[in-house]
């Protein structure tokens, strides 16, 4: 069965619902979803009836005890840790579509020099 840790923030700027699943395996996914100005009630029942199923979430190393019932300043902290791991895990993934995208941006491109030659070919023979 698996264990879902959700946590409602303020960052500075806009109210966010951290999501930690942690999974049988033992493996942790950690998501993120920004609401904006501070949800009320219906708002927090539409979360997670419409739109938690439709949240990406970022596969990474549990770098942290998870603990039962947390306490004060405890909390904060596993938050923090929760949303530091998110972090680094979307920028991983956020890399390796870049490098992607550059890679096919650059065979569309070759792609487009190769038909743009052999067209200047064509007009030269004069077909």
């Amino acid at each position: 069965m698996e264990r879902v840790v959700s946590n409602i923030i303020f960052n500075g700027q806009f109210w966010i619902a951290l999501i930690e699943k942690y999974q049988e395996d033992g493996s942790l996914l950690v998501g993120r979803y920004t609401f904006g100005p501070e949800p009320a009630n219906n708002h927090l029942l539409d979360f997670y009836l419409n739109k938690y199923h439709k949240l990406k979430f970022y596969q990474c190393e549990p770098g942290y005890k998870v603990k039962k019932e947390y306490y004060g300043k405890d909390s904060g902290k596993n938050t923090g840790k929760a949303l530091e791991s998110f972090k680094r895990e979307q920028k991983k993934y956020l890399l390796e579509k870049k490098k992607i995208r550059k890679i096919e941006k650059k065979a569309a491109d070759e792609d487009k020099y190769i038909m743009k030659r052999e067209k200047k070919i064509q007009k030269r023979r004069g077909h």
